[in-house]
């Protein structure tokens, strides 16, 4: 392994002259404390595109980081001596997403609709060497396995500081359900939780403006992620369209702990509430929130179900509650957050996990695989990246990924931009509000493009 200190640069300066490129993707945690990172990756080794088939496609993601992490030269003993100031979230190894869609084909019960977009399932590059930023230390380094290719990307970083971003004339936001319809379909839903088939479901409705002017996919994520702290922003260009995520939700986490233990934590975000105009009014809407006793049931029964999904992959008597219905807010919203952690059990495989706990609970419901059959009756169209998930997988066996909401896909001929927002709708439920609550997940995008 290898690790060069470059000179520093913000890390939308240096990915500018990348934005654009197939595979070139820029993962950049908000201004928030629980995110100081930002990793740039380009020019991928190798590519794993996700078709038809979701659990073979998963088979060979894994043979690929077996074989990597079998070859992987990085020890925890040479860390101190490179010039990083402390250990980087990703050095080398697997970026990219796997859509709501991917993983069907290991629940042979589920007929999903097809995503609407064109873009494929899920995909993964596998990048040998990173470019990472640590705007704690403001310091950036090229680091990875193959020092070629930490030459040609660190020759391909930008210096200059580009242009401000700019966005041509989009127009009014259609969707696929009017309000009477998204409120008809929430109660539905309700009628249906009723009858005692499951608990809690999301339902998305998908929001999209249009121009017939060329832009860069670029500039929405810098104006989206400059106006907010979210943990997991994220940008990710392909032939077939660019993804814009501005998720605060973690999915997943795998990290190597203490006695080469290997822990995993999951943290679903379940209640919103907008900001205030003011203190007064934003302490107000946090005590609602925290209050609330529909939003605390939804989210304390999507903390159960990841529980449950966890057992599947962790020791016995291992998992544990480390916070339920937390206060998470960020610039744009408020929400409640619960995280549960566990000892991954011995063999344990990121793709394992993928396969336990895919999609995450808290964007379809309880019981997971109900909700999913009724999500598809009732929005009668596939998700595509929205809901699924994005991140990164290292060499040294560490992952994290978020879910991606809050999550924009611009279509290949960058004319259109999909904003797809949901809620989860419990017996509890008010289906105006819950339409609402929708535009308000969808506020800051809007914002930014109109």
């Amino acid at each position: 392994m290898f690790c060069w200190e470059i000179d520093w640069r913000a890390p939308y300066t240096a990915f500018a002259p990348l934005a654009g490129k197939p595979h070139a993707h820029l993962l950049h945690g908000g201004d928030h404390a629980r995110s100081q990172w930002s990793i740039i990756a380009a020019f991928p080794s190798h590519v794993f595109t996700c078709g038809d088939d979701g659990d073979r496609w998963l088979k060979d993601v894994q043979d690929a980081i077996d074989g990597r992490t079998q070859n992987n030269l990085t020890g925890e003993s040479n860390c101190d001596a490179w010039p990083l100031p402390k250990a980087a979230p990703f050095t080398s190894g697997l970026i990219g997403y796997v859509g709501y869609e991917a993983l069907q084909s290991t629940e042979p019960s589920l007929d999903l609709p097809q995503s609407p977009h064109a873009l494929p399932n899920g995909v993964f590059g596998v990048y040998d060497c990173a470019a990472v930023f640590s705007r704690e230390d403001r310091r950036a380094f090229i680091v990875g396995r193959d020092e070629a290719a930490g030459r040609q990307l660190r020759d391909a970083l930008g210096r200059e500081r580009p242009s401000a971003p700019s966005l041509p004339k989009f127009s009014a936001p259609n969707a696929n359900f009017t309000q009477s319809e998204y409120e008809n379909a929430v109660r539905d839903v309700i009628a249906r939780i009723e009858d005692g088939d499951f608990y809690q479901v999301n339902i998305a409705q998908r929001l999209s403006v249009t121009t017939d002017d060329p832009y860069q996919p670029y500039d929405l994520f810098r104006i989206m992620a400059a106006r907010s702290d979210a943990p997991f922003a994220a940008c990710l260009h392909y032939a077939d369209g660019v993804i814009v995520s501005n998720s605060p939700e973690r999915f997943f986490r795998v990290s190597n702990g203490a006695n080469g233990i290997r822990r995993i934590v999951t943290e679903p975000i379940k209640g919103t509430r907008p900001r205030g105009k003011n203190v007064t009014e934003d302490e107000a809407l946090q005590r609602d929130l925290l209050a609330d006793p529909k939003d605390r049931a939804e989210n304390i029964m999507i903390a159960d179900l990841l529980r449950n999904d966890l057992s599947k992959v962790c020791k016995d008597g291992s998992i544990k509650e480390d916070a339920v219905c937390e206060l998470l807010s960020i610039s744009s919203v408020h929400h409640l957050v619960s995280r549960i952690s566990g000892a991954l059990r011995d063999g344990v495989t990121v793709t394992d996990i993928f396969r336990a706990l895919f999609p995450c609970g808290s964007i379809t419901g309880a019981p997971k695989i109900a909700a999913m059959e009724v999500i598809a009756d009732v929005e009668q169209s596939g998700r595509g990246p929205y809901c699924g998930a994005i991140g990164y997988i290292n060499d040294n066996g560490d992952a994290d990924f978020s879910v991606a909401i809050r999550t924009l896909i611009a279509d290949r001929q960058l004319q259109s931009v999909s904003i797809p927002v949901g809620g989860g709708i419990t017996l509890r439920s008010n289906p105006k509000a819950e339409y609402q609550e929708t535009l308000t997940k969808a506020q800051s995008a809007l914002d930014a493009l109109l």
